[in-house]
């Protein structure tokens, strides 16, 4: 019951990012409302499901084989969909530079700026992916486990969380030289 109102939490997380995207994408990936040492480790506007399952991974023994392949090749499929993810981000902003950049002999701006203003809304898309993968991930890795494993991996992924808050609170709080 706890794994199964936690996994839905985050699919709520993710409609409400989802909505939050259309409004603002940029407000979603740049991550403003989140620490500086979470914008730090931010992957498209949230966690990367990859580096989470390495994080959680000590929390779960013990593993049988069987879970142990899984959990492995879950880890692989989802650095292989992130690199995908990134590329495409990759390409996206490549795109998106050589449809601002005008010509100042042709002045060709509206066509330019209508097609970087496309590539824009693909950005929503990007996102929507990202979370759509962080959501499967979860998904996966609670059919994958124990109810008691699941809910051992969903505390320790909320204990790092906080964590990552609290050492930014740190970081900002420490003694610095006068400039």
């Amino acid at each position: 019951m706890l794994v199964e109102s936690c996994l839905n939490h985050y699919a709520n997380l993710f409609r409400m990012k989802s909505d939050a995207a259309k409004a603002d994408v940029f407000y979603l990936i740049s991550g403003m409302w989140r620490t500086s040492t979470e914008r730090f480790f931010q992957w498209i506007g949230g966690f990367r499901p990859s580096e989470l399952l390495n994080v959680v991974m000590p929390y779960l023994q013990p593993l049988t084989d069987q879970q142990v392949l899984e959990v492995r090749n879950l880890q692989q499929s989802s650095q292989q969909a992130e690199d995908a993810l990134s590329q495409g981000i990759e390409k996206l902003q490549q795109s998106l530079v050589e449809n601002i950049v005008v010509d100042a002999v042709s002045m060709d701006y509206p066509p330019q700026m209508a097609a970087a203003l496309e590539n824009l809304q693909a950005l929503e898309g990007f996102v929507n992916q990202a979370d759509h993968l962080r959501q499967q991930t979860l998904q996966q890795m609670a059919k994958i486990l124990t109810t008691r494993q699941a809910a051992r991996g969903l505390l320790a992924l909320g204990e790092y969380l906080h964590r990552l808050r609290a050492l930014s609170s740190l970081w900002a709080a420490r003694p610095r030289e006068p400039a």
